[in-house]
């Protein structure tokens, strides 16, 4: 379930252009991302780097969207 509901959630965060629903967004992409890290087996290196790489997009996102 969470292999396609971060993937969602994140593009969904990614997309948001209404800075008061912004954080709501963030978060709940984290959350799904941290669970389906829980998820993958160590063997998964290329999902893993995707999780890891859509992690560090969604920390520097509100930095980018002010800047934007």
């Amino acid at each position: 379930m969470f292999e396609r509901n971060w993937q969602a959630l994140y593009s969904a965060a990614l997309a948001e252009s209404d800075p008061k629903r912004l954080n709501a967004r963030i978060e709940a992409a984290k959350q799904a991302i941290h669970q389906r890290l829980k998820e993958i087996d160590d063997s998964d290196s290329r999902e893993y780097e995707q999780l890891d790489r859509a992690l560090h997009a969604l920390f520097t996102l509100p930095a980018r969207k002010r800047t934007a």
